[in-house]
């Protein structure tokens, strides 16, 4: 079902809030299940008796684990249906969650986080094509903004129940991660049983009921924007992850917090990052979303670095939400321009496949910067981020702009080559 066939109304079908919500709770605990590791990890560096670089490298085997779910899972959505691909997706990351609470050895945890990985890999592209096939282009950076900026809900949640654990068992913050499942339940009857549609026509595009493949992101017409927009995300997700990952660390090892007022700083920082997903959504619909995404990266450039020297804890503790509004800029402006690069019939393994592959950044970024933390210290580690970040720059601005400033049966501003899905084709 493609963006103009699902409109129903200016601003989309019938179904379209059912499916901000479903996919709003599924994204959260991807997010959730994602955080904990990061803000547990002190507490699992001590427990598991590892250095950083072993701590990085359970990082990394999350994101191998969700750069192969991307493409697993996509190709189960885009042949077998997006909300079937999405329960099965929390399904497996909520049984993994649970159950590494219950191995003591580094192995086994990598093991686990690898088999979880797949999973949260999976989430991401069948929900941003759902909601794309339900909103209307003139609120896609807005509705998929909202919908991701649960990324931001799930690092708060997980630092606040860091705050109520600790004192008692940290491996509480996992056991909740496996309540996915009782959400997994609630999208099999609330989200509608999509069809995938089939193009019908034309040299590039596949015939009505035939398998879709990982070869169809990759035919001549969409050859080059899966390779950018892997690399954009890429740069994202190494940016990202190498700080997020050892910022807790190095605010109870560098700054000398206890870990209780290490998670109110988490808190606070996943706050901005909360707003500014809202704010940079909008600035989404209304400037470009490929521009939006250029501005987030050069802010990151600017605001890491003035983290890592600020000495005063509290101001430290007020500058980190200005630093978190950039981060969940780009993440939610990401979804909108993803989904509309791509044409519907291939959106949800097309954006899948770089977002999640993109995360290849998000591998060899914590265990580099926890590589160089251990031999420098972990602000000259964490520095890695905002060059990465200064590559994304350029890259993103390689991508052709998507915004459609117009709703069906209107004008296109972007001209003729521009769509009533907001995708602008060659």
């Amino acid at each position: 079902m493609s963006n103009s066939e699902a409109v129903s109304s200016s601003s989309g079908t019938k179904q379209r809030w059912s499916v901000l919500f479903g996919t709003f709770l599924t994204y959260f605990y991807d997010s959730y299940d994602l955080a904990v590791l990061a803000v547990a990890m002190p507490v699992i560096i001590k427990t598991l008796h590892i250095d950083l670089f072993h701590g990085g490298l359970l990082s990394s085997a999350t994101m191998i684990g969700a750069a192969a779910g991307s493409i697993v899972v996509g190709l189960i959505a885009e042949n077998y249906g997006r909300r079937f691909a999405i329960i099965l997706s929390l399904l497996e990351f909520g049984l993994g969650t649970m159950l590494i609470c219950y191995v003591n050895s580094w192995e086994w945890w990598m093991a686990l986080r690898f088999l979880t990985g797949l999973g949260i890999g999976g989430v991401w592209g069948p929900c941003v094509a759902l909601l794309a096939a339900h909103w209307a282009p003139r609120y896609m950076a807005r509705a998929n903004s909202l919908m991701l900026s649960t990324f931001a809900i799930g690092w708060i949640c997980a630092s606040m129940m860091g705050r109520l654990v600790f004192s008692y068992d940290w491996r509480f913050l996992f056991l909740f991660g496996g309540t996915s499942i009782l959400v997994a339940l609630y999208v099999w009857r609330a989200l509608p049983n999509d069809r995938v549609a089939r193009p019908k026509k034309g040299a590039e595009q596949k015939s009505s009921g035939e398998f879709i493949g990982l070869a169809s992101i990759f035919e001549s017409s969409t050859r080059r924007r899966t390779i950018l927009a892997t690399l954009v995300n890429f740069c994202q997700m190494g940016g990202f992850w190498g700080a997020a990952t050892w910022i807790p660390t190095f605010l109870v090892k560098e700054r000398g917090l206890e870990m209780n007022e290490m998670t109110a700083f988490l808190a606070l920082m996943y706050t901005g990052m909360f707003v500014g997903y809202q704010v940079f959504g909008y600035l989404g619909d209304t400037f470009g979303r490929r521009n939006t995404i250029a501005l987030c990266f050069f802010i990151d450039c600017l605001t890491i670095p003035a983290y890592l020297l600020i000495p005063d804890a509290t101001v430290l503790f007020w500058f980190g939400p200005i630093m978190g509004m950039a981060f969940g800029g780009v993440y939610g402006v990401t979804g909108s321009f993803l989904a509309e690069l791509f044409p519907s019939a291939i959106r949800a393994l097309a954006g899948g496949f770089c977002f999640n592959v993109g995360r290849l950044g998000a591998v060899l970024a914590p265990f580099t910067v926890g590589y160089i933390g251990q031999a420098y210290g972990l602000s000259a580690g964490i520095i890695c981020s905002p060059i990465i970040f200064a590559f994304g720059v350029a890259v993103t601005l390689f991508l052709p702009e998507t915004l459609v400033r117009s709703t069906i049966g209107v004008k296109m501003s972007m001209g003729p080559n521009a769509n009533p899905q907001g995708v602008l084709m060659k």
